[in-house]
């Protein structure tokens, strides 16, 4: 809480400047937030770049959670949270602008798994899963399957070395940062046949009561062509590279 007032009286006074800024709202969510002084991760390197695109200065609030977040920007004393979906309700009070591209769900095991090469082949798995996020719906509603729900993708793999759970989901782009900061990992966790493409974006949300929904006109066509460019994916590898230390699943050697 401290923090966070800390934050906001900052912002005032940096509008009393009379710079404009954009303040996003952060829960602590690594790799894609993470809560340091100052804060970074995939979202947040997005939202530094989104901040360039709009010639706007990016500040930040915290959070202890995703639907705190959400409630500020329903409220209005958030302007934008990175890495959310389309749902219906969200429309109700988020303007939603193209952040990246979603890829393939995976499912990762053991090399000595039975191998899973339809939807079927899940059940009888104990399946880790990373909590708050949206996979596809056959797969979320699917009560009849066994899951483990972890706060940290991560975790779910270490989960899986460790054998507590058979298999993983994640998304191909997660595994493949995980692949790069361990390659010896590549010979430890497999690839299944199955996997699940996604035809779907991956959003800013901006509040509808932000001092800058009045100019979404101007807005849009800028975020529409960073993310055309694959602007905002650029920016979320190149954290990827600088910062192995949030994709690995192995204990550091001592």
């Amino acid at each position: 809480m401290r923090l966070a007032i800390l934050v906001i009286l900052s912002t005032v006074a940096f509008a009393s400047a009379g710079r404009e800024q954009l303040l996003a709202c952060l829960d602590e969510f690594p790799p894609y937030q993470v809560l340091s002084e100052p804060p970074i991760g995939e979202h947040v390197s997005a939202l530094r770049q989104l901040g360039t695109e709009l010639a706007l200065e990016v500040e930040f609030v915290t959070e202890p959670n995703f639907n705190h977040c959400l409630k500020r920007l329903q409220q209005g004393s958030a302007d934008v949270i990175a890495g959310i979906l389309d749902r219906e309700e969200r429309r109700d009070y988020l303007h939603l602008l193209p952040m990246r591209h979603d890829t393939a769900y995976i499912f990762a095991t053991r090399p000595d798994a039975a191998p899973i090469n339809s939807y079927e082949d899940l059940h009888d798995r104990l399946i880790g899963v990373t909590e708050k996020v949206y996979y596809f719906e056959q797969f979320d509603q699917d009560e009849s399957l066994q899951k483990v729900a972890l706060n940290d993708v991560h975790l779910t793999y270490k989960l899986l070395l460790a054998g507590r759970v058979d298999t993983v989901i994640s998304s191909l782009e997660n595994l493949t940062a995980i692949y790069a900061s361990d390659p010896e990992l590549k010979d430890k966790i497999l690839i299944q046949p199955f996997t699940h493409e996604l035809n779907r974006v991956v959003y800013f949300g901006f509040s509808k009561h932000s001092i800058h929904a009045a100019r979404l006109e101007q807005i849009r066509p800028k975020v529409e062509a960073a993310f055309a460019a694959g602007r905002f994916e650029a920016a979320i590898h190149q954290f990827a590279a600088d910062h192995p230390q949030y994709y690995q699943v192995k204990p550091h050697k001592k």
